[in-house]
């Protein structure tokens, strides 16, 4: 299998998207338990997929519905890969040692192109995911700078060394990514980073040159895509933008991918001009 990086990068030109579809099956709007969540996806994925470059199942909605929910799940990954789109689950492990080795197995495996990986328990905890990423192509999305009010209460502390926590894990992120820096410029390891905090994504992007950005909060977390331009760094797939309810929950989820598209695509081609 190719990296993962060169396959993002060949999707995000062939589909001029830079849109990644939440599939966040919320059993309080989504009747009918997993079969119900299973029919929700693949209605998604054939509605707004064609207007998106990837998708994000969001995996607490599908475990919260047990073992049926992991069905759905896969169920959701197939469909996408099947339709063309790029699958990165939302997982956001992190673990020790033979932990995180397992939950690599579960996720970085079948149609899941990358997954989010939670950097907190440090270097040792996020080997394994960077090491069978490299092995089996596949890519990793580090929290880094998350769109959520409560970031700030640990990811913007200062540090005695000087410079916010955030900024000290960026380093790390881009040093982990340049062993899996692809021809086309891009690493298979990628950044999370919220579009809520646009004034934090410049100098993000100058400590990681090579990382692609994958940016959540915009829609119904108040994110704009026009402040996102810096995200990019020269690069049509250095920045994914990733919605969820605001695309799923439309009355015309179709219609609401394709609006997000045509705008994100005008941010990257100001952002490059």
């Amino acid at each position: 299998m190719s990296a993962f990086a060169g396959r993002l990068a060949a999707a995000v030109a062939a589909r001029e998207s830079q849109v990644v579809l939440g599939l966040d099956p919320d059993p309080a709007r989504v009747p009918g338990g997993a079969a119900g969540a299973r029919e929700f996806c693949r209605r998604l994925i054939a509605e707004a997929g064609p207007a998106c470059v990837a998708v994000k199942p969001q995996l607490a909605y599908f475990e919260a519905l047990g073992a049926e929910g992991w069905a759905a799940y896969e169920d959701a990954c197939r469909a996408a890969a099947d339709a063309g789109l790029v699958v990165i689950a939302d997982a956001k492990r992190g673990d020790i040692g033979q932990t995180t080795r397992m939950y690599a197995d579960a996720f970085l495996r079948g149609p899941v192109d990358a997954m989010t990986v939670n950097p907190m328990m440090g270097g040792d905890a996020v080997a394994p995911f960077l090491e069978a990423a490299a092995d089996r192509g596949r890519g990793v999305f580090v929290l880094v700078r998350t769109s959520n009010p409560g970031a700030a209460d640990l990811e913007d502390l200062e540090l005695a060394a000087g410079g916010p926590w955030h900024e000290a894990l960026a380093r790390l992120v881009a040093a982990w990514g340049a062993p899996l820096t692809g021809p086309e410029g891009l690493s298979s390891v990628g950044a999370v980073v919220g579009a809520t905090v646009p004034e934090r994504i410049a100098r993000l992007r100058a400590l990681m040159p090579d990382q692609p950005f994958l940016l959540p909060g915009v829609g119904a977390q108040g994110g704009r895509p026009a402040d996102l331009g810096p995200a990019f760094g020269g690069r049509a797939a250095g920045a994914l933008v990733a919605a969820s309810r605001s695309i799923i929950f439309a009355d015309d989820p179709g219609r609401a991918a394709e609006a997000l598209r045509e705008e994100v695509w005008a941010v990257w081609g100001a952002s490059a001009a």
